[in-house]
Protein backbone atom coordinates (compact mmCIF):
# COMPACT_ATOMS: atom_id res chain seq x y z
CA UNK A 1 0.00 0.00 0.00
CA UNK A 2 1.33 3.85 -1.46
CA UNK A 3 1.11 6.78 0.51
CA UNK A 4 1.81 10.11 -0.56
CA UNK A 5 2.57 12.96 1.55
CA UNK A 6 2.51 16.90 0.15
CA UNK A 7 4.85 18.62 2.33
CA UNK A 8 8.03 17.92 4.59
CA UNK A 9 7.66 19.86 7.69
CA UNK A 10 6.97 18.61 11.06
CA UNK A 11 3.26 17.46 10.66
CA UNK A 12 4.57 15.58 6.79
CA UNK A 13 7.54 14.15 8.53
CA UNK A 14 5.18 12.89 11.25
CA UNK A 15 2.73 11.44 9.29
CA UNK A 16 5.16 10.02 7.07
CA UNK A 17 6.64 8.63 10.32
CA UNK A 18 3.35 6.89 11.40
CA UNK A 19 2.40 5.62 7.86
CA UNK A 20 5.85 4.21 7.81
CA UNK A 21 5.51 2.36 10.90
CA UNK A 22 1.82 1.40 9.70
CA UNK A 23 3.73 -0.56 6.76
CA UNK A 24 2.50 1.39 3.99
CA UNK A 25 5.15 2.87 1.15
CA UNK A 26 5.76 6.62 1.85
CA UNK A 27 7.12 8.88 -0.67
CA UNK A 28 7.48 12.66 0.64
CA UNK A 29 7.02 15.50 -1.92
CA UNK A 30 8.88 19.03 -0.81
CA UNK A 31 8.75 22.21 -3.05
CA UNK A 32 11.84 23.04 -1.35
CA UNK A 33 15.43 22.39 -2.30
CA UNK A 34 15.57 21.70 1.77
CA UNK A 35 12.95 22.29 4.26
CA UNK A 36 14.41 24.45 6.44
CA UNK A 37 11.78 25.16 9.66
CA UNK A 38 10.62 28.91 9.87
CA UNK A 39 10.64 29.80 13.52
CA UNK A 40 12.66 29.69 15.96
CA UNK A 41 12.07 26.89 19.32
CA UNK A 42 8.82 25.07 19.59
CA UNK A 43 7.30 23.02 22.88
CA UNK A 44 5.47 19.78 22.71
CA UNK A 45 3.14 19.01 25.65
CA UNK A 46 2.47 15.20 26.36
CA UNK A 47 -0.18 14.60 23.77
CA UNK A 48 3.02 14.75 21.18
CA UNK A 49 5.68 13.48 23.12
CA UNK A 50 4.01 10.27 24.06
CA UNK A 51 4.06 9.62 20.35
CA UNK A 52 7.50 10.50 19.68
CA UNK A 53 8.77 8.55 22.48
CA UNK A 54 6.99 5.67 20.89
CA UNK A 55 8.55 6.56 17.61
CA UNK A 56 12.17 5.93 19.02
CA UNK A 57 12.72 10.11 18.44
CA UNK A 58 16.28 11.08 20.29
CA UNK A 59 15.72 13.74 22.52
CA UNK A 60 19.58 13.42 23.46
CA UNK A 61 20.32 14.71 20.66
CA UNK A 62 18.20 17.20 20.31
CA UNK A 63 18.99 19.12 23.30
CA UNK A 64 15.59 19.05 24.96
CA UNK A 65 14.71 21.20 27.82
CA UNK A 66 11.98 20.18 30.42
CA UNK A 67 9.29 22.68 30.79
CA UNK A 68 8.18 22.17 34.16
CA UNK A 69 6.55 25.72 34.12
CA UNK A 70 4.78 28.87 33.00
CA UNK A 71 5.32 32.66 34.96
CA UNK A 72 3.71 35.84 33.46
CA UNK A 73 5.50 38.94 35.23
CA UNK A 74 4.67 42.79 34.16
CA UNK A 75 6.29 44.65 31.66
CA UNK A 76 6.74 47.35 33.32
CA UNK A 77 9.25 45.68 36.32
CA UNK A 78 9.39 42.07 35.38
CA UNK A 79 7.44 41.40 38.80
CA UNK A 80 5.88 38.13 39.17
CA UNK A 81 1.92 38.20 38.79
CA UNK A 82 1.11 34.72 38.86
CA UNK A 83 2.54 31.28 38.09
CA UNK A 84 1.51 27.78 37.50
CA UNK A 85 4.27 25.14 38.27
CA UNK A 86 4.04 21.45 37.15
CA UNK A 87 7.21 19.26 37.90
CA UNK A 88 5.13 16.12 38.40
CA UNK A 89 3.62 16.60 34.39
CA UNK A 90 5.16 13.33 33.62
CA UNK A 91 3.93 11.43 36.26
CA UNK A 92 0.52 12.93 36.19
CA UNK A 93 0.31 12.76 31.76
CA UNK A 94 2.55 9.80 31.42
CA UNK A 95 5.22 11.87 29.45
CA UNK A 96 6.93 15.40 29.56
CA UNK A 97 6.03 18.49 28.42
CA UNK A 98 9.54 18.97 26.08
CA UNK A 99 11.63 22.26 24.36
CA UNK A 100 13.39 21.91 21.28
CA UNK A 101 15.07 24.48 18.70
CA UNK A 102 12.51 23.62 15.84
CA UNK A 103 15.23 22.58 13.29
CA UNK A 104 16.17 20.14 16.09
CA UNK A 105 12.78 18.95 16.13
CA UNK A 106 12.58 18.90 12.77
CA UNK A 107 16.01 17.18 12.02
CA UNK A 108 14.91 14.17 14.45
CA UNK A 109 11.52 13.51 12.78
CA UNK A 110 13.58 13.15 9.27
CA UNK A 111 16.26 11.06 11.00
CA UNK A 112 13.47 8.34 11.84
CA UNK A 113 11.32 8.75 8.43
CA UNK A 114 14.56 7.81 6.69
CA UNK A 115 16.76 5.50 8.82
CA UNK A 116 17.43 2.13 7.21
CA UNK A 117 17.81 -0.93 8.55
CA UNK A 118 15.43 -0.60 11.77
CA UNK A 119 13.27 -3.59 12.29
CA UNK A 120 9.30 -3.26 12.86
CA UNK A 121 9.54 0.48 11.24
CA UNK A 122 8.94 -0.41 7.55
CA UNK A 123 10.67 1.25 4.65
CA UNK A 124 12.29 4.72 4.57
CA UNK A 125 10.40 6.99 3.61
CA UNK A 126 11.65 8.77 0.18
CA UNK A 127 11.62 12.53 0.60
CA UNK A 128 11.65 14.27 -2.92
CA UNK A 129 12.98 17.72 -2.12
CA UNK A 130 12.31 20.36 -5.02
CA UNK A 131 9.43 18.71 -6.48
CA UNK A 132 6.28 20.70 -5.83
CA UNK A 133 3.17 19.46 -5.89
CA UNK A 134 0.74 21.79 -9.32
CA UNK A 135 -2.80 20.05 -7.92
CA UNK A 136 -4.27 16.55 -6.41
CA UNK A 137 -7.32 14.70 -6.83
CA UNK A 138 -8.85 13.74 -3.82
CA UNK A 139 -11.39 11.13 -4.98
CA UNK A 140 -9.07 9.09 -6.84
CA UNK A 141 -5.47 9.88 -4.74
CA UNK A 142 -3.90 10.93 -7.88
CA UNK A 143 -1.04 14.07 -7.53
CA UNK A 144 0.14 15.87 -10.56
CA UNK A 145 3.88 17.47 -10.03
CA UNK A 146 5.49 20.37 -11.99
CA UNK A 147 6.76 19.09 -15.26
CA UNK A 148 3.75 16.95 -15.76
CA UNK A 149 4.67 13.78 -14.14
CA UNK A 150 1.21 12.15 -12.41
CA UNK A 151 1.63 9.96 -9.47
CA UNK A 152 -1.39 7.88 -8.07
CA UNK A 153 -1.46 6.51 -4.30
CA UNK A 154 -3.64 5.06 -2.21
CA UNK A 155 -3.55 7.21 0.67
CA UNK A 156 -3.01 11.37 0.14
CA UNK A 157 -1.91 13.31 3.20
CA UNK A 158 -1.57 16.96 2.81
CA UNK A 159 0.44 19.02 4.91
CA UNK A 160 1.91 21.78 3.51
CA UNK A 161 1.20 24.56 6.00
CA UNK A 162 -1.25 27.37 6.41
CA UNK A 163 -0.54 29.09 2.67
CA UNK A 164 -1.27 25.28 1.46
CA UNK A 165 -1.94 25.70 -2.51
CA UNK A 166 -3.64 21.88 -2.80
CA UNK A 167 -6.28 23.55 -0.10
CA UNK A 168 -8.92 24.48 -2.60
CA UNK A 169 -8.38 20.95 -4.54
CA UNK A 170 -9.23 19.44 -1.07
CA UNK A 171 -12.35 21.98 -0.33
CA UNK A 172 -14.02 22.67 -3.57
CA UNK A 173 -13.45 26.11 -3.33
CA UNK A 174 -10.83 29.10 -2.29
CA UNK A 175 -10.20 29.36 1.53
CA UNK A 176 -7.40 31.67 2.48
CA UNK A 177 -6.27 32.42 5.52
CA UNK A 178 -7.20 35.83 7.46
CA UNK A 179 -5.05 38.53 8.81
CA UNK A 180 -5.79 38.06 12.53
CA UNK A 181 -4.13 41.50 12.73
CA UNK A 182 -1.45 40.09 15.19
CA UNK A 183 1.86 39.69 14.73
CA UNK A 184 4.90 37.73 16.59
CA UNK A 185 8.61 38.47 16.41
CA UNK A 186 10.53 35.40 16.99
CA UNK A 187 14.54 35.37 18.10
CA UNK A 188 16.92 33.81 19.43
CA UNK A 189 19.72 34.60 22.11
CA UNK A 190 23.14 33.16 23.95
CA UNK A 191 21.72 31.99 27.41
CA UNK A 192 25.48 32.97 28.40
CA UNK A 193 24.67 36.79 27.67
CA UNK A 194 21.50 36.96 29.51
CA UNK A 195 22.59 35.32 32.32
CA UNK A 196 25.78 38.24 32.28
CA UNK A 197 23.28 40.62 32.70
CA UNK A 198 22.78 40.66 36.70
CA UNK A 199 19.48 42.29 36.42
CA UNK A 200 17.82 39.88 33.68
CA UNK A 201 19.34 36.84 35.31
CA UNK A 202 17.28 37.20 38.58
CA UNK A 203 14.63 36.10 35.91
CA UNK A 204 15.86 32.91 35.55
CA UNK A 205 18.14 32.11 37.92
CA UNK A 206 16.97 29.05 40.38
CA UNK A 207 13.34 29.39 38.83
CA UNK A 208 12.29 26.14 37.45
CA UNK A 209 12.55 26.03 33.78
CA UNK A 210 9.82 26.62 31.67
CA UNK A 211 7.49 29.55 29.92
CA UNK A 212 8.29 33.18 31.45
CA UNK A 213 5.69 35.45 29.51
CA UNK A 214 5.95 39.75 30.04
CA UNK A 215 2.79 41.34 29.83
CA UNK A 216 1.93 44.60 28.94
CA UNK A 217 -1.31 45.46 29.01
CA UNK A 218 -1.61 48.87 27.54
CA UNK A 219 -0.19 47.71 24.26
CA UNK A 220 -1.65 44.39 24.35
CA UNK A 221 2.01 42.62 24.00
CA UNK A 222 2.74 39.20 25.30
CA UNK A 223 6.99 38.33 25.04
CA UNK A 224 7.12 34.98 25.88
CA UNK A 225 10.63 33.15 26.97
CA UNK A 226 12.41 29.63 27.04
CA UNK A 227 14.79 28.33 26.74
CA UNK A 228 16.04 25.32 24.49
CA UNK A 229 19.10 23.79 23.15
CA UNK A 230 20.24 21.97 26.81
CA UNK A 231 19.00 25.24 28.20
CA UNK A 232 22.01 27.25 26.09
CA UNK A 233 19.80 29.12 23.73
CA UNK A 234 17.05 31.35 25.23
CA UNK A 235 13.84 31.53 22.86
CA UNK A 236 11.60 34.90 22.64
CA UNK A 237 8.33 35.80 20.89
CA UNK A 238 6.96 38.54 21.16
CA UNK A 239 2.46 38.75 20.26
CA UNK A 240 1.78 42.03 19.01
CA UNK A 241 -0.38 44.12 16.90
CA UNK A 242 0.68 44.25 13.56
CA UNK A 243 1.22 47.83 12.45
CA UNK A 244 -0.60 48.66 9.09
CA UNK A 245 1.54 49.22 6.29
CA UNK A 246 1.23 52.60 4.30
CA UNK A 247 -0.18 52.89 0.36
CA UNK A 248 0.39 55.93 -1.75
CA UNK A 249 -2.57 57.72 -0.34
CA UNK A 250 -1.39 56.65 3.31
CA UNK A 251 -3.86 54.52 4.15
CA UNK A 252 -3.08 51.09 5.32
CA UNK A 253 -2.88 48.14 3.55
CA UNK A 254 -1.92 44.46 5.10
CA UNK A 255 -2.87 42.31 2.43
CA UNK A 256 0.32 43.53 0.55
CA UNK A 257 2.16 42.48 3.89
CA UNK A 258 4.44 39.45 3.43
CA UNK A 259 3.69 36.74 6.29
CA UNK A 260 6.94 36.53 7.37
CA UNK A 261 10.66 39.18 7.24
CA UNK A 262 12.83 40.68 8.49
CA UNK A 263 12.43 43.40 11.31
CA UNK A 264 14.64 46.52 12.30
CA UNK A 265 15.58 46.23 15.45
CA UNK A 266 14.52 50.06 16.06
CA UNK A 267 10.92 49.10 15.10
CA UNK A 268 11.13 45.80 17.49
CA UNK A 269 12.35 48.41 20.46
CA UNK A 270 9.53 50.85 19.77
CA UNK A 271 6.94 48.07 20.06
CA UNK A 272 8.26 47.28 23.26
CA UNK A 273 8.87 50.89 24.45
CA UNK A 274 6.92 50.26 28.01
CA UNK A 275 9.31 47.18 29.33
CA UNK A 276 11.89 47.17 31.83
CA UNK A 277 15.09 48.40 29.87
CA UNK A 278 17.08 45.05 31.20
CA UNK A 279 13.86 43.31 29.15
CA UNK A 280 14.95 45.29 25.95
CA UNK A 281 18.15 44.67 26.37
CA UNK A 282 17.81 41.03 24.88
CA UNK A 283 16.68 42.69 21.57
CA UNK A 284 20.33 43.69 20.86
CA UNK A 285 21.54 40.56 21.54
CA UNK A 286 19.84 39.21 18.64
CA UNK A 287 21.63 36.10 17.01
CA UNK A 288 23.25 36.51 13.50
CA UNK A 289 20.12 35.43 11.67
CA UNK A 290 17.91 38.49 13.09
CA UNK A 291 14.66 39.35 14.36
CA UNK A 292 11.90 37.98 12.44
CA UNK A 293 8.49 39.05 11.78
CA UNK A 294 5.22 36.26 11.23
CA UNK A 295 1.92 37.90 10.33
CA UNK A 296 -0.13 35.44 12.44
CA UNK A 297 -3.42 34.50 10.15
CA UNK A 298 -6.59 32.05 11.00
CA UNK A 299 -9.26 30.48 9.22
CA UNK A 300 -12.99 28.79 10.13
CA UNK A 301 -12.91 25.54 11.08
CA UNK A 302 -12.94 23.04 8.87
CA UNK A 303 -16.07 20.91 8.71
CA UNK A 304 -14.14 17.67 7.84
CA UNK A 305 -10.30 16.92 7.09
CA UNK A 306 -10.98 13.97 4.98
CA UNK A 307 -11.77 13.54 0.97
CA UNK A 308 -12.19 10.55 -0.94
CA UNK A 309 -8.45 9.01 -0.10
CA UNK A 310 -7.24 11.93 1.24
CA UNK A 311 -6.48 13.90 4.54
CA UNK A 312 -5.68 17.28 5.73
CA UNK A 313 -3.40 17.29 9.02
CA UNK A 314 -1.03 20.31 10.70
CA UNK A 315 -1.38 23.80 9.71
CA UNK A 316 -3.36 22.35 6.72
CA UNK A 317 -6.72 21.97 8.59
CA UNK A 318 -6.18 24.31 11.08
CA UNK A 319 -4.15 26.95 11.24
CA UNK A 320 -3.55 28.02 15.25
CA UNK A 321 -2.23 31.49 17.01
CA UNK A 322 0.62 30.46 19.39
CA UNK A 323 -1.64 30.80 23.19
CA UNK A 324 -1.36 27.07 24.34
CA UNK A 325 2.25 26.27 21.73
CA UNK A 326 -0.32 23.51 20.51
CA UNK A 327 0.07 23.47 16.74
CA UNK A 328 2.39 20.95 15.97
CA UNK A 329 1.38 18.90 19.13
CA UNK A 330 -2.22 18.44 17.49
CA UNK A 331 -0.11 18.03 14.07
CA UNK A 332 2.30 14.94 15.88
CA UNK A 333 -0.85 13.34 17.73
CA UNK A 334 -3.33 13.24 14.07
CA UNK A 335 -0.19 11.33 12.51
CA UNK A 336 -0.01 8.88 15.33
CA UNK A 337 -3.63 8.14 14.75
CA UNK A 338 -2.57 7.60 11.08
CA UNK A 339 -0.19 5.08 12.18
CA UNK A 340 -2.96 3.28 14.23
CA UNK A 341 -5.90 3.12 11.57
CA UNK A 342 -3.59 1.99 8.92
CA UNK A 343 -1.24 -0.59 10.24
CA UNK A 344 -3.40 -3.19 9.01
CA UNK A 345 -5.27 -2.24 5.57
CA UNK A 346 -3.24 -4.30 3.41
CA UNK A 347 -3.84 -7.41 4.92
CA UNK A 348 -7.14 -6.59 5.86
CA UNK A 349 -7.74 -6.21 2.34
CA UNK A 350 -5.94 -9.39 0.76
CA UNK A 351 -9.13 -11.55 2.95
CA UNK A 352 -11.34 -10.55 0.26
CA UNK A 353 -12.13 -13.66 -2.22
CA UNK A 354 -12.25 -13.10 -6.01
CA UNK A 355 -8.19 -11.91 -7.01
CA UNK A 356 -6.79 -8.51 -7.47
CA UNK A 357 -9.78 -6.75 -8.44
CA UNK A 358 -11.51 -7.85 -5.42
CA UNK A 359 -8.61 -7.04 -3.58
CA UNK A 360 -8.70 -3.47 -4.66
CA UNK A 361 -12.26 -2.97 -4.26
CA UNK A 362 -11.88 -3.79 -0.66
CA UNK A 363 -8.44 -1.72 -0.09
CA UNK A 364 -10.49 1.28 -1.15
CA UNK A 365 -13.30 0.46 0.96
CA UNK A 366 -11.41 -0.12 3.52
CA UNK A 367 -8.89 2.96 2.66
CA UNK A 368 -12.54 5.50 2.60
CA UNK A 369 -13.92 4.08 6.07
CA UNK A 370 -10.27 4.21 8.24
CA UNK A 371 -10.61 8.39 7.28
CA UNK A 372 -14.26 8.46 7.99
CA UNK A 373 -12.92 6.93 11.59
CA UNK A 374 -10.23 9.44 11.34
CA UNK A 375 -12.40 12.28 10.85
CA UNK A 376 -14.90 11.64 13.44
CA UNK A 377 -11.95 11.11 15.91
CA UNK A 378 -9.87 14.46 14.90
CA UNK A 379 -12.18 17.30 13.98
CA UNK A 380 -13.15 17.24 17.49
CA UNK A 381 -9.86 17.42 19.30
CA UNK A 382 -8.17 19.78 16.45
CA UNK A 383 -11.15 22.51 16.48
CA UNK A 384 -11.35 22.83 19.94
CA UNK A 385 -7.70 23.38 20.38
CA UNK A 386 -7.79 25.61 17.52
CA UNK A 387 -10.54 27.89 18.23
CA UNK A 388 -9.28 27.92 22.23
CA UNK A 389 -5.85 28.62 20.75
CA UNK A 390 -7.09 31.42 18.39
CA UNK A 391 -9.04 32.98 21.27
CA UNK A 392 -6.04 34.27 22.52
CA UNK A 393 -5.43 34.98 26.81
CA UNK A 394 -9.25 35.80 26.90
CA UNK A 395 -10.35 32.47 26.13
CA UNK A 396 -13.95 31.50 27.01
CA UNK A 397 -14.54 34.88 28.35
CA UNK A 398 -15.17 35.70 24.08
CA UNK A 399 -18.71 36.08 23.89
CA UNK A 400 -20.32 33.27 21.59
CA UNK A 401 -16.88 31.29 21.90
CA UNK A 402 -18.21 27.98 23.74
CA UNK A 403 -21.14 27.74 21.33
CA UNK A 404 -18.78 27.65 18.59
CA UNK A 405 -16.28 25.28 20.18
CA UNK A 406 -19.73 22.86 21.19
CA UNK A 407 -20.44 22.56 17.25
CA UNK A 408 -17.64 19.90 17.09
CA UNK A 409 -16.54 19.15 20.81
CA UNK A 410 -18.66 17.83 23.75
CA UNK A 411 -16.16 17.07 26.23
CA UNK A 412 -15.69 18.43 29.19
CA UNK A 413 -13.66 22.78 29.13
CA UNK A 414 -11.75 24.72 31.71
CA UNK A 415 -13.70 27.28 33.26
CA UNK A 416 -14.24 30.64 31.76
CA UNK A 417 -11.25 32.52 33.79
CA UNK A 418 -9.21 29.72 33.49
CA UNK A 419 -5.34 31.06 31.83
CA UNK A 420 -3.77 29.50 28.98
CA UNK A 421 -2.09 26.99 30.08
CA UNK A 422 -3.51 26.81 33.16
CA UNK A 423 -4.13 23.58 34.92
CA UNK A 424 -7.33 23.43 33.74
CA UNK A 425 -6.35 23.62 30.29
CA UNK A 426 -3.15 21.56 30.81
CA UNK A 427 -5.43 18.53 31.52
CA UNK A 428 -8.34 18.76 28.47
CA UNK A 429 -5.57 20.12 25.64
CA UNK A 430 -2.40 17.90 26.81
CA UNK A 431 -3.52 14.78 29.19
CA UNK A 432 -4.69 12.73 26.38
CA UNK A 433 -3.86 9.21 24.86
CA UNK A 434 -4.93 9.72 20.74
CA UNK A 435 -3.81 6.40 19.64
CA UNK A 436 -5.09 4.95 22.56
CA UNK A 437 -8.33 6.21 21.41
CA UNK A 438 -7.62 5.18 17.70
CA UNK A 439 -7.03 1.89 19.17
CA UNK A 440 -10.46 2.03 21.36
CA UNK A 441 -12.38 3.18 18.48
CA UNK A 442 -10.97 0.67 15.65
CA UNK A 443 -12.12 -2.32 18.11
CA UNK A 444 -15.40 -0.69 18.49
CA UNK A 445 -16.01 -0.27 15.03
CA UNK A 446 -14.92 -3.50 14.16
CA UNK A 447 -17.07 -5.64 16.75
CA UNK A 448 -19.92 -3.28 15.26
CA UNK A 449 -19.51 -4.61 12.32
CA UNK A 450 -19.21 -8.48 13.13
CA UNK A 451 -22.35 -8.02 15.42
CA UNK A 452 -23.91 -7.25 11.78
CA UNK A 453 -24.38 -3.40 13.20
CA UNK A 454 -23.39 0.18 11.71
CA UNK A 455 -20.25 1.23 13.04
Amino acid sequence: MAAGIVGAGIAGLSAAIALRRAGLEVEVYERSEFKNEIGAAISTPPNATAALRRWGFDFVAAQTVPNLSTRYAAAEDLGTVSESRYEDIEDVMGSPCLSFHRVDLHGGLRALATEEGVEGKGKPVAIHLGCEVLSVDCENGVLELAGGRRVRKDLIIIADGAHSKLLADFLGYQAPVQPTGRSIYRWLVSMDEVMADPELATQYRDELPGFLGWFDAQKHILWVTYTCRGGTVLNNAVVHDTAAPQNKEGAGNEKDISWHALAATDTVLATLSNFHPAARQIVSMASEDGIIEHRLFHRPPLESFVRGRTAVIGDTAHVMMPTHAAGAAIAIESASVLEVLFRDVESQSRNATGGEEAFDVEKEHIIKERLRLFDKLRIPRCNLTMIVSNAGPEGLHRPGLEQEIRRFYHGPLPPSDALPWSDEFREVLFHHDASLEAEQALRNGTSAKENGKDS
